[in-house]
Formats: C-alpha cells, structure tokens, sequence
C-alpha cells in the first residue's frame, strides 16, 4: 500500500524576510546613547575653544605699554659757583634706565630724548637713540647728560638754592614706538618717565629719586 506524503505546514514561528532584516538593523540602546550625547560633547569643545580664544587675545593680543623706569643717576662731574651774578653750573651725570617691554611681540621705538630740568627750565638732554626690545624682554639704556645753567634766565634763585647746597632736578623722558604681535597686531604705545631727584653739592651726588 502506498502512502501519499504531504508537506509538513508552515512553521509557526518562522519569521518573514522584512522583520528579520529590521531586527538585524535596529538600533541598540548603547547606540541611542551614543547618538544623543554627539551634540554635548560638540557644544563643550566649542565652548572650550571660546575660552582659550578668550583667554589669548586677552593675554597675547592686547598690547601694554613698555614700561620705562630710572634705576639710578650718579655725579661723574661737577663745578659750579654760587655767588651772584657769576652763578654757574656745569655737571656730568650719568643716568642709567631700563626699557621693559611686557608684550608677545616687538617694541621698535623712535628716537627721542631724555631730559634734565630745573624750576621748569631745560638745562641737559641726550639723545635716547632709536632701537627694538623683544618680547618680554628688559633692555638697559645707559646715557650721560651734560647740565650747564646756561639756559637759566634767574639767576637768584639758582643761586639760592646753590647756597643751600641743593638743587631739585627733574628728569623727563617720552618713548613712542610700535609694538608687533604674532605679525598680525600693530600697535602705536608710548612709555613715558618723569622723576624728580635732589642734587647734593656738597657731597657730590644724587639722592631722593623718585619716579
């Protein structure tokens, strides 16, 4: 006897084509995750690089003044006479100063000239000359003055103060120069310097300088 063979029914839990390829692709939790903190982790970096961006043109980009200080001025020579009218002075001083440039960049300054004066009245000056202070960098100017009463029109009070053995000095120097930053920034600075000293005849030297 023959048996007639039927095919075996569908399985029940035999799957469609389409739904195994989407649970092939779906996407797992860890993939959300990662998915959803892409824009944190892009808004932190921008927030950072505004910070250092911030930060460097606040520190590199922003130009300070140089600053120029009076370290000390001592007598090389010194004649005078206090009797009136042949009032005269004539003294050396040698004037020693830096030049401190605090800037990421340059300092080119102009010529210009330092100064001694009395009651208001220019009576020396030296040519400071033109040169470069690099960045973050202290340059020492070192110039000897020639002080004559020549250009004193009242000779009474120099003659005065010369009896007292004592003469009130100013000293006035103006640098104008340009600093260069990281080859992109120029700008024109302006180190100034005024400093007043008494001069002691007696004992031949400087004392009391005060900037």
């Amino acid at each position: 006897m023959f048996h007639q063979l039927r095919p075996s029914p569908p399985s029940k839990f035999h799957r469609r084509s389409d739904e195994e390829f989407s649970q092939v692709f779906k996407p797992g939790p860890s993939s959300r995750g990662r998915s959803s903190k892409c824009p944190v982790y892009l808004l932190t970096a921008f927030v950072v690089l505004c910070v250092v961006a911030l930060i460097f043109s606040l520190i590199v980009l922003r130009p300070a003044h140089p600053e120029l200080a009076l370290l000390d001025v001592s007598v090389e020579s010194l004649n005078y006479t206090s009797d009136y009218p042949a009032t005269r002075l004539d003294a050396t001083l040698a004037v020693q100063a830096t030049l401190k440039n605090t800037n990421f960049g340059r300092f080119e300054f102009e010529n210009s000239n330092l100064t001694m004066s009395y009651n208001g009245t220019v009576i020396g000056e030296k040519a400071l000359g033109n040169g470069t202070v690099w960045s973050r960098e202290t340059k020492h100017v070192d110039v000897v003055v020639a002080v004559r009463s020549s250009r004193i029109s009242d000779l009474k009070n120099l003659s005065s103060d010369m009896s007292d053995n004592v003469l009130e000095l100013t000293s006035y120097a103006e640098l104008r120069g340009t600093v260069h930053l990281i080859k992109i920034v120029k700008r024109r600075l302006t180190s100034v310097m005024n400093c007043t000293m008494s001069l002691d005849l007696s004992n031949r030297r400087v004392q009391h300088l005060i900037c």
